[in-house]
């Protein structure tokens, strides 16, 4: 299983944006790209697992990414974004990364702006929305949750 998931489209921005995207932050099991999936953080009425972030051999987060295939533009779904320790600045690079990716390989990104943890701790609806309006993500429709970001030049 790769971080793609079952519905990739073939376009070649998406395939160099998700295999740059890997490089960085998966850690390679073995020769055949197996990817360790997080068990705990499954999405989707629990039918789905995301892969599991690394960095420097630490698993930091877990992501679920897919290619769009209903779009002229090259375009890749955030399914899923979640960071193991709030507040460390690791969701900001995990971000900044898929928008540096997505601006190199002309690739729009959609995600839907919706609290994965409720806990007292948890980051409200209002403020991750500005975090991800900070950026370049908009709210294509008003009181909704759905936040598309356009390649910025």
């Amino acid at each position: 299983m790769n971080v793609v998931g079952e519905f990739f489209s073939s376009s070649m921005n998406e395939c160099k944006f998700f295999d740059e995207f890997e490089q960085e932050f998966y850690a390679k099991k073995d020769k055949n790209y197996l990817y360790a999936i997080d068990q705990n953080h499954s999405y989707g009425l629990g039918r789905k697992h995301p892969n599991i972030i690394k960095i420097d051999c630490n698993n930091v987060g877990c992501i679920a990414l897919q290619g769009i295939n209903n779009t002229d533009t090259p375009a890749v779904k955030i399914v899923y974004l979640f960071i193991y320790e709030q507040k460390t600045g690791t969701g900001s690079l995990i971000l900044s990364k898929l928008c540096a990716l997505a601006d190199k390989y002309n690739v729009l990104l959609e995600l839907d702006a919706i609290p994965q943890k409720q806990t007292k701790d948890s980051i409200s609806q209002e403020k991750l929305v500005c975090w991800y309006q900070s950026y370049g993500f908009n709210l294509e429709i008003e009181g909704q949750y759905l936040m598309r970001r356009y390649v910025q030049i």
